[in-house]
């Protein structure tokens, strides 16, 4: 039997880069696009100028045929059947044979009347029927730019010169535009390669030296110093309990307490990766695809599922929903109720309550979280949002927070270009709130 190739699995810094690389490409396309565009708009803009002088000539020539000189020396238009035949007065045919302009007249019969030696073979009569008289009109025809005006009684005046020369330009241009975009793609690549290799160092730290113990080198240690807080403390955690249990024989039941204590480490440490992925592809992603949802709705869903741990903390959970309509990423800030909700109800009191509101006006939905906690003192209300800040290590210990909740929730509000703000009372309560704009 055949099986299926099996692709490579990647490691996370090559999917970041490969995730990134994609970003900034599509990003780089659509200002080339844009830019090339707008080049573009400005080549057809100035041809159409160009225009200006020929149609006006033409127009002239015409109009100086169809009048006709009375014996008193005043002109007056000639009253009768459209004219047959046109011919560009011997100014004005220099003019055009210098300068390589083309032209077609057709009367109001829709008959061609009058062209230039070489017109253009591809040239139709435009349709002039509702155009208003002497109101210059222009089109792309194959590789020629023409413009075109109808006169009060119908005849049609057209006017064509060639792209070739502004196409080239245009194409020169875009060259230059893919050009500088690869620098600049191969510039940011390598710059980002850089910065992860940096952040995923200390991960890669980690599982060389789980790797040098499961292969018997219980001297090997890794250094945290330079890591997170956190990554830190779950290393040493996950190392100390390996080697304390393969120093010597143990009971099966001393294997297994160690074996869960290693389990939940690990459980944790993977919790805390996936919440760092989730915050760099965020702040990496603000574009985040949004529609119309409903913080009431989200609240009441987020309430339903935290009662359980509510109970379990002996909290009482309050609520003044009303309708907050709004537009946004409903799973995200699904997930800003939840965090806000979550510490509320584990950063509180055995016997408190945690009470959360939503509410609008005609520019902002609001949602508020407040607790009975011990509350957060005042120098650390401005760092509450960083990455693994904690103001209280041994609470955090005890509900197992790894300090990026909050960082999390911030960049979902900056992303949606919203406020969350804290205020708190120390020994009574702390509030959170979130003010998303309507639009």
């Amino acid at each position: 039997l055949l099986h299926p190739m099996k692709l490579p699995s990647l490691s996370i810094r090559t999917r970041i880069l490969l995730w990134h690389g994609a970003l900034l490409a599509c990003i780089l396309t659509a200002f080339g696009i844009t830019a090339y565009r707008l080049n573009w708009d400005n080549e057809l803009a100035r041809m159409d100028s160009l225009l200006a002088e020929p149609v006006s000539l033409l127009h002239r020539s015409l109009h100086a045929q169809n009048t006709r000189v009375r014996p008193g020396g005043s002109a007056r238009p000639i009253d009768a059947a459209p004219p047959q035949a046109f011919q560009l007065q011997s100014e004005a045919l220099a003019q055009f044979e210098s300068h390589n302009w083309h032209y077609r007249v057709w009367n109001r019969d829709k008959k061609l009347i009058g062209s230039s030696d070489k017109p253009a073979e591809t040239t139709t009569m435009p349709d002039c029927t509702y155009l208003v008289p002497f109101v210059t009109e222009h089109r792309v025809v194959g590789s020629n730019r023409e413009a075109y005006i109808a006169t009060p009684l119908g005849d049609c005046l057209l006017v064509t010169i060639s792209m070739k020369d502004a196409m080239q330009s245009a194409s020169r241009f875009g060259w230059q535009m893919f050009a500088l975009g690869s620098v600049v793609l191969g510039f940011g690549l390598l710059v980002d390669a850089w910065i992860l290799r940096r952040a995923i160092r200390p991960v890669e730290l980690i599982i060389s030296a789980a790797e040098r113990i499961s292969h018997g080198n219980l001297s090997a240690r890794i250094e945290t110093e330079h890591t997170s807080q956190e990554l830190g403390r779950l290393t040493s955690v996950l190392i100390t309990e390996s080697q304390i249990s393969l120093e010597r024989e143990r009971s099966s039941e001393d294997y297994r307490d160690t074996i869960a204590t290693c389990l939940r480490s690990a459980r944790r440490m993977g919790g805390l990766i996936e919440s760092l992925l989730d915050l760099a592809q965020i702040q990496g992603d603000p574009g985040s695809p949004h529609a119309l949802c409903d913080l009431a709705t989200m609240t009441s869903e987020v309430i339903d599922s935290l009662q359980p741990l509510a109970n379990t903390h002996g909290i009482e959970l309050r609520s003044a929903i009303s309708a907050a309509p709004c537009r946004g990423n409903a799973e995200q800030l699904t997930q800003i109720i939840t965090n806000l909700l979550s510490n509320a109800i584990q950063h509180n009191q055995r016997g408190g309550h945690a009470m959360i509101e939503t509410s609008h006006d005609q520019s902002h939905v609001t949602l508020r979280v407040s607790n009975t906690g011990p509350g957060i003192p005042a120098a650390d209300l401005p760092h509450v949002f960083e990455r693994f800040y904690r103001t209280d290590t041994s609470r955090n210990r005890k509900t197992g927070g790894a300090g990026l909740g909050l960082a999390i929730s911030k960049a979902i509000a900056d992303a949606h270009k919203a406020t969350l703000t804290v205020t708190s009372t120390p020994a009574e309560s702390t509030t959170f709130t979130l003010s998303l704009p309507v639009h």
